[in-house]
């Protein structure tokens, strides 16, 4: 996995800040190929409440200027239905968790 433990700790606790502090996060995509360099971080986001759309925007946005890397971030709503991309990527995704 192509994060540092900062990086992990500043993705959770702020996804959590806004989408609740039950939220789990995911990490997929190019990220967590070692032997790849550079992308973006790509996000998947369960919370145990609805996100709208503004409040994605927020985290996004919010990651991306603490990062400074481009984030695209995907929510995975309560009982909406899953869609093949959103399952694409929990196949392939790893749990993001704070590091003591």
């Amino acid at each position: 996995m192509r994060l540092t433990t900062e990086q992990i700790n500043t993705i959770v606790t702020t996804c959590r800040a806004f989408a609740g502090e039950g939220a789990l996060v995911w990490l997929y995509g190019s990220r967590l190929d070692d032997t790849r360099h550079g992308g973006d971080i790509d996000l998947l986001i369960e919370p145990q409440e609805s996100v709208n759309l503004l409040l994605r925007a927020r985290i996004k946005t919010r990651l991306e200027q603490t990062l400074s890397l481009p984030v695209d971030l995907m929510v995975k709503n309560p009982g909406a239905p899953d869609n093949p991309f959103l399952s694409i990527a929990l196949a392939q995704a790893k749990p993001l968790e704070i590091a003591p």
